[in-house]
């Protein structure tokens, strides 16, 4: 299957094995290929989630295989990423706007990360503010 879906699925069959190395592999074709596809189209929101999602499966197998700081690593790139994208002065608001959606799914799994993880209290704090920022009623665009 060359397809991120079917990439994905397999990497899913995978995980349930505890086949780790191959599930990380396939994960991360599927990761590819969506990158791929958000280079050509970045307002593609499936994309956006489809690679979100990788990139969460990724942390969960590594969390899974022992592997903290690998999981920590796939949890923080898409957030920093669709950060960077919301705060980005050239980004039009439609992207914006998609990036503060993607946010909001980037948030959770990085504060119940933090629970069993505990970061700095410096990084937690941004974390809150981030929240803050993702929920709050009166959004600004620049």
């Amino acid at each position: 299957m060359n397809t991120w879906q079917g990439m994905m699925n397999i990497g899913n069959q995978l995980f349930n094995q505890q086949n780790w190395p191959e599930a990380e592999r396939y994960y991360e074709d599927a990761i590819f290929l969506l990158e791929e596809r958000l280079t050509k189209n970045p307002r593609c929101v499936e994309s956006i989630q489809g690679w979100i999602c990788g990139y969460h499966n990724l942390a969960e197998m590594f969390i899974r295989a022992g592997k903290i700081e690998d999981a920590q690593r796939c949890l923080f790139t898409p957030h920093q990423s669709m950060l960077h994208l919301y705060h980005d002065r050239q980004s039009d608001e439609d992207l914006q706007l998609i990036a503060l959606k993607a946010i909001k799914l980037t948030l959770n799994p990085l504060l119940e990360f933090a629970k069993e993880h505990p970061p700095c209290e410096a990084c937690l704090a941004e974390l809150k503010s981030q929240v803050e920022l993702a929920y709050s009623d009166q959004q600004t665009y620049h």
